[in-house]
């Protein structure tokens, strides 16, 4: 009661009445007095026998009834909604996103599959109407219910345009592309009425490269780059555009260049300079005022640098034409264009629709009902085609298909499959999983842990590594404090695209333990990385490479192996102008090992960093602990923090600050002295059980979309103990995890 009591609030924690403390800040004591992390070390400290049983009281109030976890309903999160409306209409991944009209999920505590954090609104609601009827019309795109057939348009290559025209030549039957953006063909019907695969064929040649002598334009070495993407425009939002393929052209010399591309209806092709001058009037106006040019020999106004000429531009599709299209297919589940006169055929397709939507049975009920809706649509517009669309959209804005459901106690099968498929692939069940929930064989152990095996092979489990691994690792906070670019120590961030291999690296270091197998300790302290010539020269590695990401050894004592080298961490536990020795110290202490410090109390003013270098970083916290409220977080979080000093605000290696003081990174973690990163690794490695109990929890709660209770920790326990016979490698953990009752009750 000294510390948590009326009179002082350590950590904002209060204890002495018993009613208001819930199960989690239960779990929470339980925890710190199991640890031995409290009372704190210079406090005076109970017996062993005495921490055992004050442990074992509190571990039983933790698992009262009251503590229970109350029946879930989770909305599904934005990713959820664009995976499983692609699957449940049968669209491909084009440049069409089925959530682009639903506002981001704001989650701020937990991953976006914290159940307590996803409300929902009126306005929401509206939100997922119109993003579900919108996509209906764009897998239910026929207007004339007849077989489409292949056929190619040529539109007129002298009249392609761009935003900025001033970058551009328009001749008789060719255009000439000298700004970096996109063209278009301005005249036909450009855009594709039919969904499918389509052709896009462009004859192009680089041109002009010699137009003004020995002023060289980009680009200055190196082939002319031609792109050829694909945009689609959505009424009332930003269009968005693809790249599909880029081509070196041959100087002068013309040649064809075609690409296959996935064509939304409505989509329509571009073709581009994508290593063009961005800005060369300003550059032939620089010339000029530094008289590097004759300003009689160039015309600003009339710029006739490298370009790339276009002499045809084509579209043919859509290619081998299904009938029904692959859409209507995936929607009404038959292999025939459904007969919508027939009232018997109505009520089957509405049956087959709502039981993949709702993920469970349809009951005769929910037929009824939407059956009834479908009818009153149809009078309003005697089309069944219309009426189908909008009773679909009604059945995709329902809670039955936004909410995810599940009972307490063993997931009966539907929910079981959904728990699976939403965990590993951030979407709705396949046919497979849905045939053996219908059957009640995946709660069979062996039907299950092969699905779990078959699913981890499948490419879709991408989803969870960009869904877990971001959000644990905080990588979706990448950019949001970048340096300032004007700066020049920083001014290859964006230009050399660090920011971009960082977050590729990082993921794909992920991928690699996980798929490969790897003990998780090799998050902590690991011997290789991934990088490529952009990150190789961030690191100060040697690389015969290029753009692609490879597997590289590091040399012995190097400063990259793990996490804690990566540029990723480094850059967003920065704020873009100084390094934050407390939010990097904090984030090892949350993210790796799960024991994050409480937040300080409001009345402790923030740490401010000294930007004139009068002070060093370790300067200012030795002063910031003399606050004793400061003082019991700080000492666990600032040697974790300066261990990372040699690194600045973009993860270069560093000796010494920009104002001249050497660096110092030594420290001290669980009694134990290190003298750089190095060595705070290796203690860090060796901790590699708390590493792997909490990387259970993360994994736990992101799969069941809540916070654990004491509960659920024992079986983590369980998890964890199972792992560590298996030197915690990873895939098998995760096996061990998706195989436990963790998983398979709510």
């Amino acid at each position: 009661m000294d510390c948590h009591g009326g009179a002082k609030q350590k950590g904002e924690v209060r204890l002495d009445d018993f009613v208001k403390i819930d199960g989690a800040l239960w779990s929470d004591i339980y925890d710190q007095i199991h640890d031995a992390s409290m009372p704190p070390e210079d406090a005076r400290q109970p017996s062993m026998k005495e921490r055992a049983s004050i442990a074992k009281l509190v571990l039983q109030i933790s698992r009262d009834e009251s503590f229970s976890i109350p029946t879930g309903y989770r909305r599904l999160n934005r990713r959820e909604f664009r995976n499983t409306v692609r699957d449940l209409l049968g669209l491909k991944p084009g440049i069409y996103d089925p959530a682009d009209r639903v506002f981001n999920d704001d989650v701020d505590d937990g991953f976006d599959t914290n159940a307590d954090e996803l409300v929902i609104s009126n306005e929401l609601l509206l939100e997922y109407l119109e993003s579900a009827e919108h996509s209906l019309r764009m897998a239910l795109f026929l207007e004339d219910l007849t077989p489409v057939v292949t056929r190619v348009v040529e539109f007129k290559p002298g009249s392609l345009q761009s935003g900025d025209q001033r970058f551009t030549t328009n001749k008789k039957n060719s255009t000439v592309l000298r700004g970096s953006g996109q063209y278009f063909a301005t005249q036909g019907p450009r855009k594709v009425a039919i969904a499918g695969n389509y052709r896009i064929t462009v004859k192009a040649a680089g041109v002009d490269r010699d137009n003004y002598g020995r002023m060289k334009f980009p680009p200055a070495n190196g082939p002319i780059r031609m792109g050829i993407g694909t945009r689609l425009d959505s009424e009332g939002k930003k269009s968005t555009s693809n790249l599909a393929k880029s081509f070196d052209l041959k100087d002068e010399e013309f040649e064809e260049y075609s690409v296959v591309v996935w064509l939304e209806k409505g989509a329509y092709p571009w073709v581009g300079f994508l290593n063009g001058a961005g800005k060369p009037a300003s550059s032939v106006r620089q010339a000029i005022r530094q008289r590097k040019v004759d300003p009689k020999e160039i015309d600003p106004k009339n710029y006739k640098g490298p370009g790339v000429e276009v002499t045809r531009l084509s579209v043919e599709g859509p290619l081998d034409p299904e009938w029904p299209p692959a859409t209507y297919r995936t929607v009404f589940q038959t292999d025939a264009m459904p007969d919508f006169e027939n009232a018997e055929v109505r009520v089957s397709l509405v049956d087959r629709f709502l039981t993949r939507a709702f993920r469970r049975p349809a009951t005769e009920q929910d037929v009824k009902d939407y059956l009834e809706y479908l009818n009153r649509q149809h009078q309003k517009s005697s089309d069944w085609h219309e009426a189908f669309i909008k009773t679909f959209a009604a059945v995709m804005a329902s809670h039955d298909f936004l909410y995810i459901k599940e009972e307490i106690g063993p997931l009966p099968p539907f929910e079981l499959a959904s728990r699976l498929s939403y965990f590993l692939w951030s979407t709705m069940p396949d046919a497979e999983l849905f045939q053996l929930a219908k059957s009640g064989r995946i709660l069979n152990a062996d039907v299950y842990s092969a699905q779990v095996e078959r699913m981890l092979r499948d490419p879709k489990t991408d989803e969870f590594v960009r869904g877990f691994a971001t959000q644990w690792l905080s990588l979706d906070l990448l950019g949001t404090m970048p340096p300032d670019i004007k700066d020049r120590r920083y001014s290859a961030y964006l230009k050399r695209g660090y920011e971009a291999a960082f977050r590729d690296e990082t993921l794909q270091f992920f991928r690699y333990v996980l798929f490969e197998n790897q003990p998780v300790g090799d998050f902590l302290n690991s011997d290789y990385t991934f990088i490529n010539d952009t990150l190789a020269d961030v690191y100060d590695l040697p690389i015969d490479g290029d753009s692609t990401l490879k597997r590289v050894s590091l040399p012995k004592d190097s400063v990259r192996g793990g996490l804690l080298g990566h540029g990723s961490i480094l850059a967003l536990t920065s704020n873009g102008v100084e390094t934050l020795p407390v939010t990097r110290g904090h984030w090892i202490l949350d993210e790796l090992l799960g024991t994050p410090p409480p937040a300080p109390p409001e009345e402790v003013p923030a740490l401010v960093p000294d930007l004139n270098g009068v002070d060093t970083p370790r300067d200012q916290l030795v002063r910031h602990r003399q606050d004793p409220a400061c003082f019991e977080c700080h000492k666990q979080m600032d040697p974790l923090g300066l261990a990372l000093e040699n690194f600045d605000v973009i993860g270069r290696y560093r000796t010494k600050y920009d104002a001249g003081p050497v660096v110092d990174p030594s420290g001290e973690m669980f009694g134990t002295r290190f003298k750089d990163v190095t060595e705070l690794r290796q203690i860090l490695r060796s901790r590699e059980d708390q590493f792997a109990r909490n990387l259970i929890v993360k994994l736990a709660e992101y799969a069941k979309g809540r916070r654990l209770n004491r509960r659920d920790l024992e079986l983590v326990n369980q998890v964890a103990a199972k792992s560590g016979k298996d030197e915690y490698r990873f895939k098998l953990m995760l096996r061990h995890l998706l195989m436990s009752n963790l998983m398979r009750d709510r």
